[in-house]
């Protein structure tokens, strides 16, 4: 497992899909929506060339090659004016159309040589007024052989400045358009930069080292379409061959490889260590014999009425002093049972060595230094 990433790197090209002569190549058909933009970028060497071919329907497009990624170009606020003369027909009408986010404004000027009618709108509120809705505009002027105003733009839209003539026979209209558009783009910086075209091809030599980056941008300012289809060739010549990478990355190998040889050895140590550990765990680990704990039992006794020893509960006889618990002696006091017996010769009864009369029937039990004990 520990050397399987050396494996990895050894089979990938280092950080590049280059070729062996270190020829990048990026070749591709995509969709892009308005206001967005493709890129590819790679690591590129002075003097290196970078050769490109895009085309674009049914939009304009933008492209640029830039050593810095797309959010780095930065926006402007841009200034437009726009002359312009229309000719309309009976229930025909014209417009021109901005793209333009907040903080942006609009001031128009026309004259006509009959009453028209003049709107500016969105695309949803164009698109209602055409299928005979009746929507609010953001300027309507009606009826009128001239106007001239100004709007605030506070939302991010298409805006369309109408003209139609609703009276009949031909009206000729002459307008102008001011405009500023804010936080448009800035491609100033960029280099190899083709700003509102379908195609656009060429060759770029690279003046200094670097990842340099090529960006295809649907600029919504430029084209009204919803989306287009890009087709693009960019063949990178990043100067680098595969042997020139590898020594650029050998202190990586050096240092992924020390710190593979420490690893080895401190798990070589801990298994040495585990093993010493588990030895010593199974020596100490050898059964014990186990001593057997004998319970004490204890025994109820009750007092002897004569001499108060402490008797059995069911003994009938005290076997101190000889005498019955209960009702008269059932002995015989011409029996007498040997000092060494170990049973009563009256009764059979065991009797124990400090015993002086049977516990059961009384009998006296003769001591090594006396005569035969009678019974009272």
């Amino acid at each position: 497992m520990i050397l399987l990433p050396l494996f990895g790197i050894g089979l990938w090209f280092p950080f590049t899909s280059a070729d062996a002569s270190g020829t990048v190549n990026y070749r591709s058909t995509e969709t892009l929506n308005y206001n967005e933009y493709w890129y590819e970028y790679e690591y590129v060497d002075v003097n290196s060339d970078i050769t490109f071919s895009v085309q674009s329907s049914p939009s304009h497009i933008t492209f640029a090659i830039f050593n810095q990624p797309f959010e780095e170009l930065g926006t402007i606020d841009e200034d437009g004016y726009y002359p312009d003369s229309i000719s309309l027909q009976y229930n025909q009408y014209e417009y021109y159309w901005l793209f333009l986010r907040p903080d942006s404004s609009i001031y128009y000027n026309f004259t006509a040589n009959n009453p028209v009618d003049f709107f500016i709108a969105d695309a949803y509120q164009l698109y209602d007024w055409n299928q005979e809705g009746n929507p609010s505009f953001y300027e309507e002027v009606l009826n009128s052989t001239g106007a001239e105003g100004s709007l605030s733009i506070y939302q991010s839209n298409d805006y369309y400045l109408v003209w139609y003539n609703d009276v009949g026979g031909t009206i000729n209209v002459d307008f102008t358009v001011n405009y500023t558009a804010a936080n448009v783009i800035d491609f100033s910086n960029a280099y190899a930069v083709n700003e509102a075209v379908y195609t656009a091809s060429g060759t770029f030599s690279v003046p200094n080292p670097g990842n340099w980056y090529f960006f295809v941008y649907f600029d919504p300012f430029n084209s009204p379409e919803e989306s287009t289809t890009i087709t693009f060739d960019v063949t990178y010549d990043t100067g680098i061959t595969y042997t020139e990478r590898w020594l650029d990355i050998q202190w990586i190998l050096i240092f992924i490889l020390v710190v593979i040889v420490i690893i080895i050895i401190i798990a070589f140590a801990a298994r040495k260590g585990q093993k010493k550990m588990s030895l010593k765990a199974k020596k100490e680990q050898k059964a014990e014999p186990t001593k057997a704990v004998k319970e004490e039992v204890k025994i109820e006794t009750k007092k002897c009425p004569r001499c108060s020893f402490d008797i059995k509960p069911d003994a009938n006889f005290c076997p101190k002093c000889g005498g019955k618990i209960e009702g008269r002696s059932i002995g015989s006091s011409e029996i007498t049972t040997p000092a060494e017996a170990k049973t009563c010769s009256f009764c059979g009864s065991k009797l124990s060595e400090t015993s002086n009369f049977c516990p059961w029937c009384g009998t006296p039990k003769l001591k090594n230094d006396q005569s035969t004990i009678k019974k009272i």
